[in-house]
């Protein structure tokens, strides 16, 4: 892959390596099947610093907006799964609306004292490293989201870029990116995967969020619109960044004007802060930024493309260029709920759903997850099956939903057979019977149970497979395509997750299988790689907690 080190110039965008689809592959297996035999997969210490929970650099200013109290109970008195009550949200005024939002979305949840991660949010991620970061933009404002601070923190850039040019005067932009040295940096280029699935994950969050305070939400995914948001993330500071997603909003005005906040700012320096700079010589960071840098070549919507000057097709010529030559193709509404997801008979509140999001865990400060075996109804699975199928709000992303593959393993789930499942457009599939499969499949996890680990898969209830040939899909959709395939997982694994806490169950996403022996468990075709595994279940262990919602 092109070696292109990253300049570390806030505002000034690094050079982006146009990569060819062959790179891509290499560079999908590398981190993918092909992890363990080339030197991909290490131990993780968790003792290692990283840079999870560190602001920006010039996001730690002492002046922004007070994020509001409330969300709590504004969600409680929400049902699962409807949106709130009109009258309640029509009585907040744009800045709370904003707010509510983005901590609905991505806020803090809950401490649990034992577990060897703290800090739980709305959405999950890998050792809660969170690496994903948000932005407000609202005209000539950028704002900084700290959930710590429960604050929207001013960006100050020493005479860095102006963003007005970034959203219209009265619409707001949320600007999602990831920054690779939140992750440890024993991931090498896994951390692509992951940051991008996060992403993905954040989205869906931020939409479902927005539905449920009937917020209009759209997507910008195109090759300007990142290109003006990564401008505006670079002005924060120092840091190697994933390439950004762009949510624009509706309705809520003006910004409001900068205020005092409460407490001491941030530390002007920290120790942490070289780690900071130091990603970019990286070379396993420097290879995942540019594969996830070739977003940056998506066309804008044309609404009037001249036919006779597009170009001929190849592999290489653009992701997807044939899905947006259609001059239809414009951003479409971002709506992150299911029309058709039902209600769960203990009919739970939409602050109880957020707080019963969880991966699961085990017990004593011990790595992994357990689950105890309980049967389920055939009505938990189609609520689930509603939420992974929505389909992710952007042409090109549905797209790409359209081609992965969804293989769900049942055990003691309502009247099912168990064994394998295909899901098809008419419901589900038996692929094949066989009543051991989750013993089956725990075989395929790359780490057994163990003195200090556990593996729940054995006792799971449903176990969610995405697969797809990624060879073709970057053949047919070009370099871009294996970044927009992470996306589509993190919509898709999330809704997972939503959907099993409003039945009470955890949803824990994995990577951590050996794609080569899930394969053959799956009856999938040698090109096709299981990519994404989500298992859900009853958890085991539970303690008291930390509530930490405001």
């Amino acid at each position: 892959m092109t070696d292109v080190p990253a300049p570390d110039v806030p505002g000034v965008a690094p050079p982006r390596p146009r990569l060819t689809s062959d790179e891509v592959r290499r560079f999908a297996f590398r981190q993918g099947p092909g992890k363990a035999h080339l030197g991909e997969q290490h131990l993780v210490d968790d003792a290692a610093p990283t840079t999870s929970a560190l602001p920006p650099r010039r996001a730690r200013s002492g002046t922004g907006r007070p994020l509001p109290l409330g969300t709590c109970d504004l969600l409680a008195a929400t049902p699962y799964p409807q949106p709130c009550d009109r009258a309640a949200v029509a009585g907040l005024g744009p800045d709370a609306r904003l707010g509510h939002l983005l901590v609905g979305a991505l806020g803090l949840q809950r401490r649990e004292p034992s577990h060897r991660y703290a800090d739980h949010r709305a959405v999950p991620s890998g050792r809660a490293k969170f690496p994903v970061h948000a932005f407000a933009a609202q005209g000539p404002v950028l704002r900084y989201l700290d959930v710590h601070r429960h604050a929207l923190v001013d960006v100050r850039a020493d005479g860095g870029t102006d963003v007005v040019d970034l959203v219209g005067a009265e619409d707001v932009s949320v600007l999602l990116a990831a920054r690779y040295s939140d992750l440890p940096a024993a991931y090498g280029r896994m951390r692509f995967a992951v940051s991008e699935a996060e992403l993905g994950v954040s989205l869906r969050s931020l939409c479902v969020t927005a539905d449920l305070l009937g917020i209009p939400a759209r997507l910008a995914l195109d090759g300007p619109a990142t290109a003006r948001a990564e401008s505006a993330i670079r002005s924060a500071g120092p840091g190697t960044w994933s390439a950004p997603l762009t949510l624009r909003l509706g309705g809520l005005g003006r910004p409001a004007p900068s205020v005092p906040l409460p407490g001491p700012p941030g530390p002007e320096h920290d120790e942490r802060d070289p780690l900071l700079a130091g990603a970019a010589h990286d070379p396993s960071v420097r290879d995942a930024a540019a594969v996830s840098a070739q977003r940056h070549g998506l066309p804008a919507p044309d609404p009037a493309p001249d036919p006779a000057a597009s170009p001929a097709a190849s592999p290489d010529r653009g992701p997807a260029a044939d899905l947006t030559d259609d001059p239809a193709a414009k951003p479409g509404p971002a709506h992150g709920l299911p029309a058709a997801a039902g209600a769960p008979a203990h009919r739970p509140d939409w602050a109880r759903v957020l707080w019963d999001r969880s991966a699961g865990r085990a017990a004593d400060r011990r790595y992994g997850f357990s689950l105890r075996p309980a049967p389920l109804t055939d009505d938990c699975l189609t609520d689930l099956l509603a939420w992974a199928m929505q389909p992710p709000p952007d042409r090109l992303l549905a797209e790409i939903a359209g081609r992965l593959r969804l293989t769900v393993a049942l055990h003691r789930v309502g009247g099912r057979a168990d064994g394998l499942h295909r899901v098809e457009e008419d419901g589900l599939t038996l692929h094949r019977r066989q009543p051991r499969i989750m013993a089956v499949l725990q075989a395929g996890f790359a780490q057994p149970p163990s003195h200090n680990t556990d593996n729940g898969v054995r006792h799971a209830a449903m176990v969610w497979i995405h697969s797809i040939d990624v060879d073709a899909l970057v053949d047919d959709l070009g370099p871009a395509a294996l970044g927009l395939l992470q996306l589509c997982l993190g919509w898709s694994v999330h809704g997972l997750c939503l959907g099993a806490a409003a039945h009470g169950l955890v949803a824990r996403p994995a990577r951590s299988f050996v794609e080569y022996r899930v394969q053959p468990l799956l009856g999938l075709a040698r090109q096709e790689t299981p990519v994404f595994m989500t298992v859900c279940g009853t958890s085991r262990f539970t303690e008291p907690m930390l509530d930490l919602r405001t």
